[in-house]
């Protein structure tokens, strides 16, 4: 079985098994978070302008964690659509924070245009 890399988050990537890395970037495509982000996170209620995608991420993560536990344990409890469908989450909202931080829009400038004033003067 093949493994391959995946970065869902910056600061340390994933290695999975190929088919589930494949499987979870289609879903990560398709992933609509009003709409999945309550199956993946069973009791969430972030909502779809939430801003608090760390922690969106940092529970995905704590999922992702436990389902890789039980894959590698051979557990009977593992549920292997379950793994996908979070992994698919993490994926997308990690590059939906990463997207954010890359568009910040520049300062707004007073309205006033007292700076303006005073690097003129």
């Amino acid at each position: 079985m093949g493994y391959r890399p995946c970065q869902p988050t910056t600061t340390m990537p994933l290695i999975r098994p190929k088919l589930l890395i494949e499987t979870a970037r289609i879903g990560a495509r398709l992933y609509h978070r009003a709409r999945d982000l309550p199956g993946a996170i069973p009791g969430s209620n972030f909502g779809p302008s939430t801003g608090a995608r760390s922690q969106i991420v940092a529970r995905l993560s704590e999922a992702e964690r436990h389902c890789e536990g039980l894959r590698r344990a051979r557990s009977p409890a593992y549920r292997s659509g379950k793994h996908v469908q979070i992994l698919s989450a993490l994926m997308a909202e990690a590059e939906l924070a990463a997207n954010h931080r890359a568009i910040r829009p520049a300062r707004q400038t007073k309205a006033s245009g007292a700076d303006a004033l005073r690097l003129a003067i």
